[in-house]
């Protein structure tokens, strides 16, 4: 339900794009679980992700929304490849954008993911998450970490597999799979509807509204 709510804030309210915002919501919300012994270098990657964050949540009490939200954002941009990913939800568009729009994107995309979740951290709720296993891909070399999420109220594990790619010599997340399906390629579809509507222009205002909106909205 919370996950929705958040689909619903930012326009994007299709099923698949409320898969997508659970993805990245989970592993910004889990505290690591299990042992990351079979998965090698990029288990301990996605493990230590997931420290970093509970370290965020659990000192909610004593800290700011804007340190919270400056935490959040550090370890996005550390751990998540957002060049890669940025230019693959944009996919044709970017092509056809002006240099003006692909650097007016670039500036907003960050913003807008950091806003959009850091927002739900107090959502927090002991969530967990097991890394089961990794696996090798046949693209760019990438690792498939493969965990499960585990809820503290019980109930079927929710599958969730990271794409993590190593990039200049460091892991990066590249993608997030939930239950079959990928962060990137919901986004994709979703920025690509809003800007089949509107325009590229269209799409870069209602990333600069949503920002604005959750900054306005945002308290201590």
């Amino acid at each position: 339900m919370i996950v929705i709510c958040i689909a619903r804030r930012i326009g994007f309210t299709s099923q698949r794009g409320v898969v997508a915002l659970a993805a990245v919501l989970l592993l910004l919300i889990s505290a690591p679980g299990g042992s990351v012994q079979a998965a090698g270098g990029a288990g301990e990657f996605i493990q230590d992700l997931g420290e970093r964050a509970v370290n965020v949540l659990r000192d909610k009490d004593k800290t700011t929304y804007a340190e919270r939200e400056f935490a959040f954002r550090n370890i996005l941009v550390e751990g998540f490849h957002i060049k890669t990913i940025s230019r693959f939800v944009l996919g044709r568009h970017w092509g056809k954008a002006t240099q003006k729009q692909r650097d007016a994107y670039n500036d907003i995309f960050v913003d807008f993911i950091v806003r959009v979740y850091a927002s739900r951290f107090d959502a927090y709720d002991g969530e967990v998450f097991k890394i089961t296993q990794a696996l090798e891909s046949e693209i760019e070399g990438d690792t498939i970490v493969r965990t499960q999420i585990l809820r503290p109220s019980g109930g079927t594990p929710i599958g969730v597999d990271y794409r993590v790619r190593k990039i200049d010599g460091a892991y990066k997340v590249v993608d997030v799979n939930v239950e079959g399906i990928s962060m990137l390629h919901t986004h994709r579809v979703e920025f690509a509807s809003v800007i089949n509507r509107k325009g590229m222009e269209g799409l870069l205002e209602e990333l600069r509204t949503q920002v604005e909106a959750r900054s306005s909205n945002s308290v201590n």
